[in-house]
């Protein structure tokens, strides 16, 4: 089995790929404005006077061309006349940088150009300098953002995310007052391992649902809204982690654990990015009180064993994989890493039994065998231990590096096989069975491997998904 490091990264990308930006906060196909973004009583304040001047006119008599351009599909002509709707907006804006009206056409000509960074500022101080303006100009904006999230989702379908990012920036920046594409950007930055993006945008989803826009949208919206972000602090751990800000990441994982105290994973983390920073004692100190609580489950225990098996203290990594398989008595993967501790810690004596466990769900593992055959002569039965290495010789093919990603219902196992004795082009079949918590069976899966000249390593990879948890797996290989 391969130890993946003290703190593994295990996060998925979690964008939802189901359908437009929509009032419920996306899965749906039906997009749903969410109203003006200011509040109430803003709304209702009319801020600045706007001036009309010959600057404001050639800015609105180009917009008027750009909009029957664009309507006749003259693309060209439409970027005409946008640009000089812009030159004659930014002039306006120089002649009276507190005319709100000028800001307004800068803007909606800066959408027509696809400068939605631009166009974002331009309707911003539009709307800071007359209120009013919102009731017109938050409906163009959101109507932007929903086309353009629209246009993100075929790209994130098929995995093109730094496509999709870039138009989701777009999205954000004109209108920041709905939290979808903020969200899907903290996801995809996080997947990229751009960290410090990655936290903007986390950063920039909370402080969004603390604002005031959360009270201006119907409960419904903001429930969905809150669901969507429910995993952001979690992530916002993990991606300091990834980055090496451990003290950073330790203190996100603090604030998740005083939301969430019986989230026993944050806890398991907290240890984990302990033990990175060489803060052993502390780890060992959490990874104990987590031992302590009621209602571990055996995924729980196996968690709180690597911690203590990465840390060397094999005594107590031991005692936790044992839990682990007594918790789940098919688990190959904590039954292994049990017998791997035993050896580890000179308990010599005690890993026969586990050893033969192991075998029973993965017998054709030679690092099984090995750890049996040593364990064995260190006991002090070199005879038997012989009789053990012997059985390596009888293989056909050894299967090894076994590891089980679990995610509830559906289990993914990697290994290598490699060939011993049979031909080269010769095939062979491993059957997996897959187990619930309790030892029973669920089903089977199956790989045929190909093999390569006697000693090549072939790497493979076999999914199941059942009806219910799968926490445990064997196999058995057969010729052909």
């Amino acid at each position: 089995m391969k130890m993946r490091g003290v703190f593994a990264l295990t996060m998925a990308l979690l964008v939802v790929l189901g359908g437009c930006a929509s009032g419920g906060g996306g899965g749906g196909t039906e997009t749903v404005a969410a109203g003006p973004t200011g509040s109430g009583a803003n709304l209702l304040t009319q801020g600045a006077r706007p001036r009309e001047t010959d600057n404001t006119d050639a800015a609105e008599e180009a917009l008027e061309a750009a909009a029957e351009a664009a309507g006749a599909q003259n693309t060209a002509v439409a970027q005409q006349q946008y640009q000089a709707a812009m030159t004659a907006a930014e002039a306006a804006i120089t002649e009276d940088p507190s005319n709100p009206l000028a800001y307004r056409l800068a803007g909606i000509a800066a959408l027509g150009l696809e400068d939605y960074a631009q166009a974002g500022e331009h309707l911003d101080r539009a709307v800071e300098l007359r209120p009013v303006y919102d009731l017109e100009i938050a409906p163009v904006r959101e109507n932007a953002y929903i086309e353009l999230y629209s246009q993100a989702i075929p790209l994130l379908q098929a995995q093109q995310f730094t496509e999709a990012a870039e138009i989701l920036e777009d999205a954000n920046g004109i209108f920041p007052y709905r939290p979808e594409a903020m969200i899907t950007l903290a996801q995809i930055y996080a997947q990229e391992r751009r960290h410090d993006e990655s936290i903007e945008r986390i950063d920039q989803t909370r402080a969004f649902l603390d604002s005031e826009r959360m009270a201006e949208v119907d409960s419904a919206t903001a429930a969905q809204w809150r669901a969507d972000a429910g995993n952001l602090l979690l992530m916002r751990g993990q991606v300091l982690a990834d980055a090496g800000r451990f003290e950073e990441a330790i203190a996100t994982y603090r604030e998740l654990s005083a939301e969430e105290p019986d989230n026993i994973a944050v806890q398991q983390d907290i240890a984990a990015i302990l033990m990175t920073m060489g803060r052993e004692d502390e780890a060992i100190a959490e990874y104990q009180r987590l031992l302590s609580r009621p209602g571990l489950s055996a995924q729980d225990y196996y968690r709180i064993g690597v911690g203590f098996y990465n840390n060397e203290d094999y005594t107590r990594a031991a005692q936790a994989f044992e839990q682990a398989a007594d918790a789940s008595p098919r688990d190959r993967d904590a039954i292994e890493m049990w017998a791997r501790s035993l050896h580890l810690d000179s308990a010599f004596a005690a890993v026969a039994p586990v050893a033969d466990r192991w075998l029973e769900l993965d017998p054709s593992s030679q690092i099984a065998l090995s750890v049996y055959a040593q364990a064995t002569n260190n006991a002090g039965d070199p005879q038997r231990a012989a009789e053990i290495m012997r059985r390596v010789e009888e293989l056909i093919v050894t299967v090894d590096d076994l590891e089980m990603r679990r995610g509830g219902t559906t289990a993914v196992v990697n290994g290598s096989v490699a060939n011993r004795s049979l031909n080269p082009g010769d095939r062979v079949t491993l059957t997996f069975t897959f187990y619930n918590t309790q030892g029973q069976a669920l089903g089977t899966a199956t790989h045929q491997a190909t093999l390569a000249a006697v000693g090549e390593k072939q790497v493979f990879q076999v999914e199941y998904t059942a009806a219910q948890d799968i926490a445990g797996y064997s196999y058995e290989v057969t010729r052909g």
